[in-house]
């Protein structure tokens, strides 16, 4: 008889799954669940009183701890840890014990200013005086919060099922930044592996929301909410306006950052030789150059492609700000670093196939790392960017050799090649020796190459006083490149600018125009390539990096 009643209420619970998932596939996973339970409770020889709100109970309970697999985060259960059924078995009723459960999420989803005193009163039977003398508050101020706190609760329990469709289906955000990072590779440390944050940003993104908001809207416990919010807010990322909280860099849509692609294209296209002209007589000059003479193919590759990176990045950036009389401001940042954020969110139905152009026009701004008396080695700099459509992406290593962050590699590669260059012994020099794992793959993406069975470097190597020849050379190629397509761009720029909430006003401008020049350069040098500007290029094949490497020997 109980399964029979078992089976009549499966339309219902579907009708009950779909609301809370809006997603077919997971609310059937959820039903699934939701029966086998059932079943095994019945068979154990138990009974159930109300089926229906039985059914609902678990239901909660499972979809609860479905929304914290998502966020990675434990179960909670303040002020008692008993399974829903134990409740119900120890003659608790199924009403009671629903609501006791909806009462501890309902406290889960406090501010800790509320929770506190309300775990410590109703769940671990302090009294009001106890509870004053232990948090050095005012009889009067535990009494308030007492209240509110109920209210609270009372609210909560009413809106239990509002969640917001992130609590079921999170976004991704990637943030960078440009300037200097800080010494643990802030902002991006903070937020790329961690699904929690970048949901709590976008949310936070758009308006300000209280930390109440965030939690019920994401579907996570607000103690936990509270800290990524500290963290969030302390680092830079976020900021507070009284009781709310906002995300304070510019975040973009992939739809935003492709936008304009094709009308750069088409700009490249038709004005080719504005923008390669200065690069091309640059070109030329350092083609002559002595120390050029002396690499091989493939050195002499990455330096040229360094080239017509830098010339390109920095003339750029140099017409926008002649145009709009303004430069990027990088302020002090906790932990060492000084740099302004930016970020993309993507949804969970992203593919990078629907996406090639943006993927293929992608790159990373120029970076630095500075080495001094490191392996026999007086100074070194590497200097370096990274395009993902045109060559591997040489950082997105494999497991066995993983970085983690952009920092720790770059400073990793350097005193690689610190090594390689002066022939030190690597134990010698307190370098980890568990990052020589990673040579195979810089030979595979063209850094390092083997001879006679050895590793040794691919990219150019150049000393200071030929650095000083190279980077004067850039300094009047770019320059000159600016005031060329300086009228071009000027008008290209204009109703570009990406629309970004009223609230936000520490965006620099730079970044509101970002991707009306965002694929100029890739752009550039594919046509490049395409018209055999560049020797011995093969368009169908990976590039090398734009990459060279400073090094004077002790």
């Amino acid at each position: 008889m109980q399964n029979e009643n078992l089976e009549n209420q499966m339309n219902f619970l579907l009708a009950a799954a779909l609301k809370k998932c809006n997603d077919s596939y997971e609310a059937e996973d959820l039903v699934q669940e939701v029966l086998l339970a059932a079943l095994t409770y019945l068979s154990r020889g138990n009974s159930i009183r109300d089926m229906r709100a039985w059914l609902l109970a678990v239901m909660n309970r499972k979809f609860n701890d479905m929304l914290r697999k998502k966020y990675r985060q434990p179960a909670i259960f303040i002020g008692c840890d008993l399974d829903l059924l134990e409740e119900c078995r120890s003659g608790e009723s199924l009403e009671e014990a629903e609501e006791a459960c909806n009462m501890r999420q309902a406290v889960a989803y406090l501010t800790k200013t509320y929770r506190e005193i309300i775990v410590r009163h109703y769940m671990e039977g302090e009294s009001i005086a106890e509870i004053a003398s232990a948090l050095h508050l005012p009889k009067g101020t535990v009494k308030s919060r007492l209240y509110l706190g109920r209210e609270q609760i009372r609210k909560g329990m009413e809106n239990m099922e509002k969640y917001g469709k992130q609590s079921y289906s999170p976004i991704k955000l990637t943030v960078t930044n440009s300037g200097m990072r800080g010494c643990a590779g802030e902002p991006g440390s903070l937020v790329n592996r961690d699904l929690t944050a970048q949901n709590i940003l976008w949310l936070a993104y758009k308006k300000p929301l209280t930390i109440e908001e965030i939690a019920q809207t994401i579907g996570i416990p607000t103690a936990y909410v509270e800290s990524d919010i500290k963290i969030l807010a302390e680092s830079g990322l976020m900021r507070q306006t009284g009781t709310k909280y906002y995300t304070d860099f510019m975040i973009s849509t992939v739809e935003e950052k492709e936008k304009y692609i094709p009308a750069q294209k088409e700009l490249v296209h038709e004005h080719f030789d504005l923008f390669f002209g200065a690069i091309r007589e640059g070109l030329n000059q350092i083609r002559q150059a002595k120390f050029y003479q002396t690499y091989d193919s493939d050195a002499k590759k990455s330096l040229e492609l360094y080239f017509i990176f830098h010339c390109l990045d920095y003339g750029i950036y140099k017409v926008f700000c002649d145009t709009f009389n303004t430069e990027q401001d990088f302020p002090c940042r906790p932990n060492g670093g000084a740099w302004t954020a930016f970020g993309t969110v993507y949804s969970s139905e992203f593919h990078k196939e629907e996406h090639r152009e943006l993927i293929a026009h992608s790159y990373a701004g120029e970076r630095h790392e500075y080495l001094t008396h490191f392996a026999g080695c007086k100074l070194a700099q590497l200097h370096t960017y990274c395009a993902e459509g045109l060559s591997l992406k040489f950082y997105d290593c494999p497991p066995e050799c993983d970085f983690s962050t952009y920092e720790n590699f770059d400073a990793v590669l350097a005193k690689l090649l610190c090594l390689f260059h002066s022939r030190a012994n690597p134990e010698s020099t307190g370098f980890n020796t568990e990052y020589l794992r990673a040579i195979p793959w810089f030979i595979k993406c063209g850094i390092l190459r083997e001879i006679d069975g050895k590793p040794k470097i691919n990219i150019p190597v150049l000393n200071s006083s030929q650095a000083d020849i190279l980077f004067e050379l850039c300094r009047c190629t770019r320059t000159k490149l600016s005031e060329e397509i300086q009228k071009l761009l000027t008008k290209f720029f204009q109703g570009k600018r990406q629309k970004i909430p009223a609230h936000l006003d520490s965006v620099p401008l730079q970044k509101q125009y970002l991707y009306a020049q965002n694929a100029l350069l890739i752009a550039t040098v594919q046509e490049a390539i395409r018209r055999g500007e560049c020797d011995g290029y093969d368009k169908e094949k990976s590039l090398l990096y734009p990459m060279v490497f400073v090094c004077e020997i002790e």
